[in-house]
């Protein structure tokens, strides 16, 4: 039997990006207001920030975050608190640790890929497909960088600064990816028009799961140990896990608006913009 715990955040906070920091503290992003939330020791800390943070990454020690201001967010093992900026009309999003200890990071307001190494040198990529507005970005184990170009219906495959272009089937509509998590045995994405989740396989071979409901809005998407992955369907509320083998399980969440997630262990944590963090304990 499914069990769940629940973070009730104050009131008016909204959470979208959910994850563990170095500490191993419970860490959100928070769009309203604009910060990031701790759990520690049950107590929740805000850290104010003067624009919207959104995805969330852990890179060589530190928590890493983007921002809606052409900017970076570091914190350190200690605390310390490093703002780095990125070309003006970025919009960075989403957010990967590099096997170097730096991050790549997709910069959809530039139609280009960024990558900061842990040296602090910053590449631009260029995408190449117009208006590819990536979305979320991976790493796979052999360091190629994997993001989901929600305008362009396809994944972007990433190795130094050669990209190549992964074409998605499309379903009730175009393919529009928004997560995108590497497992042992692929990518998987989640294609929040098409109500359904695909695995792409480093050949480019895609295979696709329907979740039988259109509006079901599949966003962030999660590998987990054995091949499968979760992912949020924000449009129904619900929490999904998918096997390896393609068999869907279907999680009823409190709240509303299911963004973010986190596997960590046993429990998998989801950002409820609603105002939580649930952990949910699958029977």
């Amino acid at each position: 039997m499914t069990t769940y715990r629940e973070v009730i955040l104050p009131e008016g906070w909204a959470p979208y990006a959910v994850a563990g920091d170095p500490a191993g503290d419970l860490c959100a992003t928070i769009l309203d207001p604009p910060g990031i939330a701790r759990v520690v020791d049950g107590e929740i800390r805000h850290e104010p920030l003067d624009s919207r943070p959104m995805l969330l990454a852990v890179a060589d020690g530190s928590l890493w975050c983007t921002r809606s201001d052409d900017r970076l967010s570091r914190w350190d093992a200690e605390g310390g608190h490093t703002v780095i900026d990125v070309p003006a009309g970025s919009a960075p999003y989403g957010i990967a640790a590099a096997h170097d200890g730096g991050v790549w990071f997709t910069a959809p307001g530039r139609n280009q890929i960024g990558r900061l190494t842990a040296a602090g040198d910053l590449t631009m990529i260029d995408l190449p497909v117009p208006d590819a507005r990536a979305a979320m970005i991976t790493v796979t184990a052999d360091g190629a960088a994997w993001a989901a170009l929600n305008g362009a219906g396809a994944l972007a495959r990433i190795t130094d600064v050669v990209v190549e272009i992964v074409e998605l089937p499309g379903g009730r509509a175009p393919a529009a990816p928004v997560g995108v998590t590497a497992s042992a045995d692929g990518v998987w994405y989640a294609d929040i028009a098409g109500g359904c989740i695909g695995v792409a396989d480093p050949a480019g071979s895609v295979e696709q799961v329907d979740f039988g409901d259109p509006d079901c809005r599949p966003h962030a998407v999660a590998a987990d140990p054995e091949g499968g992955c979760w992912v949020t369907l924000w449009g129904s509320g619900r929490l999904a896990h998918v096997s390896a083998g393609g068999e869907v399980a279907l999680h009823r969440l409190p709240g509303r608006e299911p963004h973010g997630l986190w596997v960590s262990g046993a429990e998998v944590w989801v950002a409820m913009e609603s105002g939580s963090l649930v952990a949910v304990h699958p029977g």
